[in-house]
This record gives structure tokens, sequence and C-alpha cells, in this order.
């Protein structure tokens, strides 16, 4: 098939003006709205893992609380994801399950789990509402903007901004501390289940206690 190229742009503009549209476009996706992310490569992935991995948390303590409830998942969603605010929700969550563990005599696993589930809270928030930035101490900054905001002078820039940090190793304690979380709330769901006989067979070793970590640096 014979192709005319007189009839049409030059075939060196057009593959010219393709070029420069994949340079384009790939400079756009070498972009990258957390630049520090990309030299902590590691504990990005980290914090990322965090707050993604805080809703398996949600939904385990789902599992737990209407376990407690009789089974009655319809009611535990509702009453528990009705609510805005992860804090309000753990709350629910408490009230919903109290008497039930309380019967079985586990309310003081459960008790411990809802502290844990909280303390993980604390844990996300933290990396979902503060900033971050490479300040070259060798490790991963980041601070909360609320904190210079409750200064009563006039804030001329962020220079009075307090950095904290996290790095490698104790991020890896906090997701071993989510992993308890999510374990320890397995465990007292199957353990409720045993109890009331609705198994013939505890499927699950309770964890051991994780050591609460630290924060932040």
């Amino acid at each position: 098939m014979n192709v005319e190229l007189g009839s049409g742009p030059c075939v060196g503009v057009v593959l010219l003006q393709a070029n420069l549209a994949n340079n384009r476009l790939a400079l756009v996706m070498a972009r990258s709205i957390l630049a520090p992310f990309k030299k902590f490569s590691n504990e990005g992935s980290a914090v990322g893992r965090l707050l993604a991995g805080y809703s398996n948390i949600e939904v385990g303590l789902l599992n737990c609380v209407q376990m407690a409830c009789g089974g009655d998942l319809d009611t535990v969603l509702k009453r528990m994801f009705r609510i805005r605010g992860e804090m309000r929700r753990i709350d629910k969550a408490e009230k919903l399950g109290h008497l039930g563990y309380q019967r079985l005599g586990l309310d003081g696993d459960f008790k411990k789990a809802i502290r844990v589930v909280r303390y993980c809270l604390k844990i996300r928030n933290q990396y979902a509402h503060w900033v971050w930035w490479d300040d070259y101490s060798g490790k991963l900054a980041f601070a909360n903007l609320e904190d210079l905001a409750k200064r009563s002078r006039p804030v001329r820039d962020l220079g009075k901004l307090h950095a904290f940090h996290v790095d490698a190793t104790l991020l890896d304690a906090q997701e071993a501390y989510f992993v308890y979380a999510d374990e320890y709330l397995a465990w007292i769901n199957y353990e409720g289940r045993f109890r009331v006989g609705d198994l013939r067979n505890q499927p699950l070793l309770k964890p051991k206690p994780v050591r609460r970590p630290k924060l932040r640096l």
C-alpha cells in the first residue's frame, strides 16, 4: 500500500510532536506529591501500609463486636459505620461489645484490645494529618501544622515548626503493633464463638503481647 506523505503534516514534525508529548508525560509521571518518600522509600512504604492497613483493624473490630452481639452484623455495622470519626467508632464498638464479652469472661481481653486499637489510631492519625519533609537529619521528618496555628504571635513562616522523625526500625515496630491488634481481635472473636458453642475448637492461638512502640522520634 502506497502512502501519500505530501498531503498531510510532515512526518518528522508529527514524530517530534509525539516525542515532546511523551517527554512531558514522563516528567509528570516522575514527579511525586511527596518527594521525601522517594528518598526514604522504605519508610514511605511503611507509612502507606499503616495508613491503608488501619481499615483492616476496623473490620476486625466490627467482626469482634458482632460476635458479642449474637452475630447481628447488620446492626453492628450500621451503628458503628454510620458514625463519622474513627475515635467515635471505637467508642461505639466498646459499648456494643462490652456486655457480651463480660458474660463470656472475656471483658478484660476486650478492654485491652480496645486500648490497643486506640493507640493504633493515634499512630495512624499523625501520619494522615501531619506534613512531611527531608530536613537532612538522615531521618524522615514530619510535623503538625496545628501546633504552629496555636501560637498567639503572628506566624511569618514555618521556621518554628517542630520536627519529629521516624525511621525504618520504629515503623517496623508500629506495623508489628498493628498486626498484634488485628490478631488479638480475631482471637477474641473466635474465643467467644468457642465459648458459646458455635465452634468445637478454637483455631487460633492467643497472640503474645507486643510492646507499645513510640509514636515518633
